[in-house]
């Protein structure tokens, strides 16, 4: 029974065998048909290696590889390369100029704000610096580019760079920070040479600004150099306009008059503001505010001019010493300078 059931398997297998020595090639023609199959596969491997669809379509009406290889570096290579320099030139270009009109609109407003008057000739400058770094960076991509078309292999040199740049992003992010800092306080124009200003509770004179820091001159004489990264509040004092303020300390008993000590003080700050040196550069009429602070023995009162900023200083000294030398003659001053609740002198014997 199960020799009947093993008859029609042992058939197919005598079956296969027989189809299997028919079907393999004759000893006389295995070299040709070897020959035939491997000059195939080398024809499809350079067919694989080739340099695009003209290479593929040159082999494809019986150019030889060679040949095909040869004018595909000749024609297709060049004109890839002349593409991607006419690409790089076109965006650096219009690149360029999209970085100046963004820059002359922020410089624009800058110095609307700050009414200064070189601020064409700092967007100028840092417009063509802004174009120039987009410039260098475009062709450094487009190099890159036209390097790897033409087979040389960038990975070793972009794994170099990428292993440099990350140690300097680590390392020198404090020098990064200043120049950008520094870049956008010029394009912003908020101090120049000249101006005075109040950097970290110090009151100097800017000496000179540079990408990276900033000098500046103390009253004292003391030149401070801070980085333009660390500055966070910066006051100038030259822009625009400024008040020549003057609080004046006076005896208690002068409270008693206080419209008397207000006009003398009025008289005293308009004799000032007409004088001379004084009379083109204030702006408006002397404001006394009035009583500013007052205790059991003295009040203040406090008097302003407005004035230009480059006049402030000597304007306060002047208001201040004309108030004084009034408030003395009219036997307003000076304040008592006995202290509130002090024991009075005991009686000679």
């Amino acid at each position: 029974m199960s020799g009947a059931l093993l008859a029609p398997a042992q058939a197919l297998v005598a079956s296969s065998s027989t189809t299997t020595t028919t079907v393999a090639p004759p000893t006389g023609s295995s070299g040709s048909g070897g020959g035939v199959l491997g000059q195939a596969n080398q024809v499809a491997a350079q067919v694989d290696q080739g340099g695009g669809w003209l290479y593929h379509l040159l082999v494809k009406f019986g150019v030889s590889p060679d040949t095909a290889s040869t004018v595909t570096d000749l024609i297709v290579r060049p004109l890839s390369i002349l593409i991607v320099v006419l690409v790089a030139a076109l965006v650096a270009r219009y690149g360029a100029k999209v970085i100046r009109r963004l820059l002359t609109r922020v410089a624009d407003k800058a110095a609307a704000r700050s009414g200064s008057t070189r601020a064409g000739a700092r967007v100028t400058t840092m417009s063509g610096l802004a174009a120039n770094v987009w410039r260098l960076f475009v062709f450094v991509v487009a190099g890159a580019i036209v390097l790897g078309m033409l087979g040389i292999n960038l990975t070793p040199l972009l794994a170099s760079a990428t292993i440099i740049g990350a140690t300097l992003g680590f390392g020198a992010q404090q020098i990064v920070r200043d120049y950008f800092s520094g870049a956008l306080m010029t394009m912003e124009d908020q101090y120049n040479v000249g101006d005075s200003v109040t950097v970290g509770g110090v009151t100097g004179v800017i000496e000179d600004v540079t990408m990276r820091l900033t000098r500046f001159r103390g009253v004292d004489g003391t030149l401070y150099v801070i980085p333009n990264g660390d500055i966070r509040l910066v006051g100038n004092l030259s822009r625009g306009w400024a008040r020549a303020v003057c609080d004046l300390t006076l005896p208690g008993t002068a409270a008693a008059d206080l419209d008397t000590v207000r006009s003398v003080i009025v008289e005293a700050a308009h004799a000032v503001a007409q004088r001379p040196g004084f009379a083109g550069h204030v702006t408006e009429p002397p404001e006394v505010v009035g009583l500013l602070a007052a205790d059991s023995s003295t009040i203040t009162m406090r008097v302003m001019l407005l004035t230009v900023p480059s006049q402030r200083d000597p304007l306060t000294r002047a208001l201040r010493e004309a108030t004084i030398e009034a408030l003395a003659r009219s036997e307003l001053w000076p304040a008592d300078p006995a202290a509130p609740g002090a024991p009075a002198a005991p009686p000679a014997r």
